[in-house]
């Protein structure tokens, strides 16, 4: 009788211990779950973004896919044995042990909706709003790299219509561009630069204003935009506005036609280049001789043949290799601005295509 009352002891003892280390299981799986389900999403949209700009190089279609939702399912199971030990001479010599058990299993569940309504594809094929740059650029961004893969002209200068589709035979020279580019960057960082919406003859309109009416940088500007005066505001267009060449204007590109822009410093595996299946450009000048040069020196994408270490991104396409280094801060940053203007045109869309449901337990 006393094996037995101390058997029972035993068990309701290591159940209280079980109940007590439990009962608060649920709140403290959140934290870390959350970090690895935060890091995972980060991953999955960066390796999308580059896929489609590796895509686009090779003129492939491209797909963008959004996470609408992830829930999942905690399963926790606890156990308890006991074993008792009778010696066959002396009953009264036994004894008894417990064994506790427990499991835990989670099975996520990801919900994603391809992005491919007719909103989403009009957004893509609409041009930057003015709205969006004035949000970019009064978050700090700087005023060169929205340029460099943004705009497509300001006054009579060009940045080449033809990069914003796929790759063309020739690369454009934009030196032009890509010195006034690097101009307004230096005086934004004097805070003689900015993006705002202001009244003018037309109306409330989204002006980049330049106050340099006196700065070293003056006879610069005067020579790239055309202008008398370097004290200017220049009203911010859509494509296909009919000011291609006024000086207080700038044009901006499509949302698709930056994302072109971009895949072009895509760099192409030697086999790949030998097969024919990318466009050799060439280039038109030696100020311009490659398409990084073209961008400013703002974004490149590198590609091999083994899986590279150290990167911010990467995928595997066609059996290489595609990645943007992670000590390569000016690709990183642009790509960042990148995912940003991406969420601001797919923040519209309809929403109306069909949910696909993915259980990650299998």
């Amino acid at each position: 009788m006393g094996q037995i009352t101390r058997l029972l002891a035993s068990i309701l003892t290591c159940a209280s211990l079980l109940a007590a280390c439990t009962s608060h299981r649920g709140a403290t799986t959140i934290s870390p779950s959350g970090y690895a389900y935060n890091e995972a999403i980060a991953t999955t949209k960066s390796e999308q973004l580059l896929l489609n700009l590796v895509r686009l190089k090779y003129r492939d279609p491209i797909v963008f896919m959004d996470i609408d939702g992830i829930t999942t399912q905690h399963q926790y199971v606890f156990a308890l044995s006991a074993e008792n030990f009778l010696p066959f001479q002396n009953v009264s010599q036994g004894g008894s042990t417990v064994i506790p058990g427990a499991s835990v299993s989670e099975t996520p569940t990801t919900v994603y909706k391809p992005l491919d309504s007719s909103q989403f594809a009009q957004d893509l094929l609409a041009p930057i709003t003015p709205e969006t740059i004035v949000l970019l650029a009064n978050s700090g961004w700087s005023v060169e790299r929205i340029i460099s893969c943004c705009i497509e002209r300001i006054g009579p200068l060009s940045n080449a219509a033809s990069v914003s589709g796929p790759t063309p035979a020739v690369i454009p020279d934009n030196y032009e561009f890509r010195q006034l580019a690097g101009l307004l960057r230096s005086l934004q960082q004097q805070e003689r630069v900015w993006v705002d919406r202001l009244k003018g003859d037309e109306g409330v309109g989204t002006y980049l204003v330049i106050d340099d009416d006196e700065g070293r940088s003056c006879a610069a500007l005067l020579e790239l935009l055309k202008t008398s005066d370097c004290d200017v505001e220049i009203g911010l267009v859509a494509k296909d506005s009919g000011r291609q060449v006024d000086p207080h204007y700038a044009q901006t590109r499509t949302v698709l036609g930056a994302l072109y822009a971009l895949s072009h410093a895509v760099e192409v595996p030697a086999a790949h280049k030998q097969a024919g299946l990318t466009t050799q450009s060439t280039s038109s000048s030696s100020r311009t001789p490659d398409w990084p040069t073209y961008l400013g020196g703002v974004f490149k994408v590198r590609s091999g043949a083994s899986e590279p270490s150290g990167t911010a991104v990467k995928i595997f396409y066609r059996d290489h290799w595609f990645w943007i280094d992670d000590s390569d801060l000016d690709s990183k940053t642009t790509f960042n601005l990148v995912t940003f203007l991406l969420a601001l045109q797919s923040a519209a869309s309809d929403g109306a295509s069909p949910l696909l449901t993915i259980n990650a337990g299998g």
